[in-house]
């Protein structure tokens, strides 16, 4: 039996993507290995980091959002935000995916606030903030 698709944001995986290339935030664990085992049991999960599949590097200085725009040690990086959040979206639709594990606080990712995760939201998808 084929498993339903999730996204999952790719730091929740231990992956060291986010902006300061590590795997702790303030001393606190970013990736969540236990959440990622119950997740595997039913979902397969896509990951993306739409920072670095837009070309992103890490590390880098960490990005603020200022009204409409991803500024980056004083340079405007709205377009790569929206590249990240388009490669994020194709893959959504091309796994079938109605769910994604997206990590708060994060400028691309936080579906409150993130240029990705909003619009996932946006598109119908169900996106939990980790």
């Amino acid at each position: 039996m084929n498993k339903p698709c999730v996204l999952i944001s790719r730091c929740i995986l231990g992956v060291p993507c986010r902006y300061h290339g590590k795997t702790h935030r303030m001393g606190h664990r970013i990736g969540r290995p236990g959440l990622v085992a119950r997740l595997r049991k039913r979902y397969t999960l896509i990951d993306v980091c739409p920072e670095v599949d837009a070309g992103l590097p890490v590390p880098r200085p960490q990005t603020r959002i200022i009204g409409d725009r991803w500024i980056c040690d004083g340079e405007d990086i709205t377009q790569a935000f929206a590249l990240g959040r388009l490669l994020t979206l194709v893959a959504a639709h091309t796994h079938r995916c109605h769910r994604a594990y997206m990590l708060r606080g994060s400028p691309a990712c936080d579906p409150e606030t993130g240029m990705t995760g909003k619009a996932l939201r946006e598109q119908g998808l169900t996106v939990i903030r980790v």
